[in-house]
């Protein structure tokens, strides 16, 4: 495996110990950070010009639905519930297995171009065995780390034409359970903390379905020893009451492997439960905001003593895999919402520092995800998941404080260099090993192909069948 000399770079690590590092070396090598300080002897190893550049970890993403890139921009201006139709029950219907394998394949590009090095797949694809398969393979052919959560939801409602698409026929509601377990043995022999791709669990909506079956659904997945077992929760205004985490702490299944999404509706004994039993959190401000799911609640998570709190980037179709747009969006929101609770005029200084945000998308995702023993921070010993951000565009001139910098001024264009376990995924500003003019008219392609299938559906029977 190759080692790498980063020299010279302004280094933020995000490690509590080593702060932000200046005239900065980086020495990587088997994969993992070697050491991190000044004038380092990296002899043999290739040398990496860390000049004018920003080292810090990669984004650590902990809530997405990969297998949407081909449905870019078509819900940035609709609500969740014409999500829920749209996407789900007509657009997931459409997708072949190579679409599947298309969307995370490309979706996982898309992160690494924007300087994420860890997905949490929340992947509700899975139409047949050969989608499963296909959506694994996808994030395997990328070389992104990350967890994939295998899901339970049934987006194969049914099928109004013959075409081939090879959607499972829905005879039996169960075929996922065994699956979920073909696909962990196939693909994930090994699953343990420190491999690059693990396999998780998505159950079905945790708040929709009866008790019983969520809880038959969270055995499964510790049964076939499932990494990550992650669901939606408490949705802001269509929050349904259920208190699913109140109800999963009264069964005794609250543990540790679990990560909750979104959350702003968690009351007050379920961030209590979600403390107690260390489960993680995901925050994805640009659709609480967007879909009425919000406000966001990262830091009325912490507030209430929750450690294990990340972002994520959520659906493909409304909005892009950039972390540099969460930190923002978290980051101004919550700023207003201090502010207009602040008595007596304006406050005397800004209430939330670009620092906090930056953390929920590095080290304090990984806590959320149960990575931060291996990533989140550029730390010695720890897997080399970083990028290197330019500071040579029009942007990023000058660079008076590296962690603004990246938080208020970089965008994937600044990302220069992103590395994956010590394996160079992007360089030069362009991804490796991508053939991306030939991908894209595949991507376009697939695309075109969904919308045409989507065209017969049934929509308002459709609805009817699902939502009654």
């Amino acid at each position: 495996m190759a080692r790498y000399h980063i020299k010279n770079a302004m280094v933020v690590t995000m490690d509590e110990k080593l702060g932000v590092l200046y005239d900065c070396d980086v020495l990587i090598e088997e994969g993992a950070i070697k050491a991190v300080g000044s004038k380092l002897d990296g002899s043999g190893a290739e040398v990496i010009d860390g000049s004018d550049c920003i080292v810090s970890p990669g984004f650590v993403d902990t809530h997405r639905h990969m297998w949407q890139t081909q449905l870019a921009g078509l819900m940035s201006d609709h609500t969740l519930l014409e999500y829920f139709g749209h996407v789900r029950s007509v657009y997931g219907s459409c997708y072949t297995a190579r679409d599947a394998y298309l969307g995370n394949y490309v979706g996982a590009l898309q992160c690494l171009d924007n300087g994420t090095t860890f997905i949490i797949d929340h992947s509700h694809i899975m139409n047949s065995a050969n989608h499963s398969d296909s959506a694994v393979q996808g994030l395997l052919d990328s070389h992104i780390r990350g967890v994939f959560c295998y899901g339970f939801f049934i987006n194969n409602v049914p099928v109004w034409r013959e075409d081939d698409t090879g959607i499972q026929p829905p005879s039996d509601p169960d075929w996922r359970l065994a699956d979920s377990k073909r696909v962990k043995d196939k693909f994930f022999a090994k699953n343990g903390p420190s491999e690059v791709l693990r396999f998780g669990i998505a159950p079905f909506e945790l708040e929709v379905q009866p008790i019983e079956q969520a809880v038959r659904e969270i055995e499964h997945a510790r049964s076939i020893e499932a990494a990550t077992i992650t669901g939606h929760a408490a949705l802001g205004k269509h929050d349904f009451g259920v208190q699913i985490v109140e109800k999963l702490k009264q069964k005794n299944l609250l543990k540790s492997d679990m990560l909750f999404s979104h959350t702003a509706a968690l009351t007050p004994s379920e961030y209590a439960a979600v403390k107690e039993c260390d489960c993680g959190l995901a925050v994805t401000p640009d659709t609480e905001l967007q879909m009425a799911m919000g406000p966001p609640g990262a830091f009325k998570a912490r507030s209430h003593g929750v450690s294990r709190v990340g972002l994520g980037t959520d659906v493909s179709c409304s909005n892009p895999p950039d972390m540099f747009t969460q930190m923002r969006l978290l980051l101004q929101s919550e700023r207003q919402t201090r502010s207009l609770l602040h008595e007596n005029g304006p406050p005397r200084e800004v209430p939330i520092k670009c620092k906090e945000v930056l953390e929920f998308a590095t080290i304090g995702g990984a806590r959320a995800a149960g990575r931060e023993k291996y990533i989140g921070s550029i730390t010695p010993g720890k897997r080399a998941d970083l990028i290197i951000t330019s500071c040579k565009s029009t942007r990023m001139s000058p660079v008076s404080d590296p962690i603004a910098a990246l938080v208020m001024y970089a965008n994937a264009s600044d990302v220069d260099t992103v590395m994956v376990d010590g394996r160079i995924l992007k360089r030069g500003g362009e991804l490796v090993g991508v053939d991306w003019l030939e991908t894209r008219k595949e991507l376009l392609a697939s695309t075109k192909a969904i919308r045409e299938r989507a065209k017969d559906a049934p929509f308002d029977a459709i609805m009817e069948h699902v939502y009654g």
